[in-house]
């Protein structure tokens, strides 16, 4: 028998966890997940997990972790609310900053919820073989997982008296 996603949430309505930093794919996933949230009526734990360099951590106090922290956390609601606008206030959402790596965070905050969303890159060169936060998740998640790539940009137009026409990336 099959089930689809919004079946399996009306059974059992615990929640819905997004990953965010701060990148146009982060958006596009908080924005899915809240509409999901909205339409289900599940609650959205959105997670930001960030990380004190090694440097900071060999050389910082404690207060300066905490003032991290509270910096790390009010950056991120800003950031949530300009991402989600006016829909905000129509989702009940809440946000957990977490302190370590993103992957072993959003597994272990989502280990209980309906899905895990996350926003998802390309990944070239380098970061291809060190790998990324969303094949973290979708490999040791037990919740399911949604990736959302970003927003495709839309072609540019041609600036009066600019003489060069762009019509998006060149290849």
């Amino acid at each position: 028998m099959k089930t689809n996603i919004s079946d399996a949430m009306a059974r059992s309505p615990r929640e819905i966890v997004v990953g965010i930093d701060d990148g146009p794919a982060a958006a596009a996933a908080l924005r899915w997940a809240a509409e999901q949230a909205k339409i289900t009526g599940t609650p959205l734990r959105v997670v930001h997990a960030w990380q004190l360099s090694s440097f900071e951590q060999a050389t910082g106090s404690t207060q300066y972790a905490e003032a991290a922290l509270t910096d790390a956390r009010a950056r991120a609601t800003s950031w949530v609310l300009d991402a989600l606008g006016a829909s905000a206030s129509h989702v009940r959402w809440s946000l957990d900053v977490v302190e370590g790596g993103p992957g072993p965070a959003l597994v272990e905050r989502s280990r209980h919820a309906d899905l895990l969303a996350l926003g998802t890159h390309e990944h070239t060169g380098f970061r291809r073989i060190l790998g990324s936060v969303s094949h973290y998740c979708l490999s040791h998640a037990v919740a399911p997982v949604v990736a959302v790539p970003p927003p495709q940009e839309a072609p540019h137009k041609v600036e009066a008296g600019s003489g060069m026409l762009s019509v998006g990336p060149l290849l």
